[in-house]
């Protein structure tokens, strides 16, 4: 009881030792954080439709004012005609050293949760095996009179909701103190919706950073 005691001990003086640090809106006052928004413009390629369409995000976060890492709060959109992602997540990311003044390398990681919806998605082949080869909802596309592995061309029109992580890398040029711009590539692994196996989504975009 005694050991439980001096840990808690322990854990409270360092708590309220670290008040200041750990207040972010103190933080931001005192000029130790800064607020960082980012504007995101490139393109994405779903591993279902292997083809290259828009992508884009924004995001609000905070940084130390020396860099290093940065955390935010980013919406991101991806439209490829056939599938819709609109996501919001939390991403993360951390400077590979601690001297990035000028130009610099990061990775990323992020968890998110997405909307997506499927127009006119036929369903066929590898990416749509499933225990019901089939569903009575799903529309059997006549212009496609044909079998494929076995299985008649169904069209899926639905929409769903998955949550999934991000992994990815940066590279960022710092102009001043208040603009940077840099390039990234993130990968989704965003799997099935509607028993749909969409596979993964890669993603190449520039972005602008300013910090207040």
């Amino acid at each position: 009881m005694k050991t439980v005691l001096c840990i808690l001990a322990l854990l409270l003086s360092s708590t309220v030792a670290a008040k200041e640090w750990n207040n972010p809106f103190d933080g931001i006052e005192s000029g130790e954080y800064r607020l960082i928004t980012t504007l995101g413009l490139g393109s994405g390629e779903l591993q279902l439709n292997d083809q290259r369409d828009f992508f884009g995000y924004v995001s609000v976060g905070v940084t130390p004012a020396g860099g290093v890492w940065q955390v935010n709060l980013q919406f991101s959109r991806f439209n490829d005609n056939h599938v819709r992602i609109n996501q919001v997540g939390l991403n993360f990311k951390v400077d590979f050293t601690l001297n990035c003044y000028v130009q610099c390398l990061y990775w990323m990681a992020g968890w998110n949760y997405a909307d997506v919806d499927l127009n006119d998605v036929r369903k066929h082949g590898y990416w749509y095996h499933h225990k019901d080869k089939w569903h009575q909802y799903d529309v059997y596309d006549k212009g496609k009179d044909w079998y494929y592995d076995g299985h008649y061309y169904h069209v899926i029109d639905a929409s769903g909701s998955d949550s999934f992580w991000n992994l990815g890398l940066g590279y960022r040029f710092m102009w001043n103190q208040d603009f940077d711009t840099s390039i990234e590539y993130n990968y989704n692994d965003i799997n099935s919706v509607y028993r749909v196996n969409l596979g993964h989504l890669r993603t190449l975009s520039l972005n602008f950073s300013y910090r207040f």
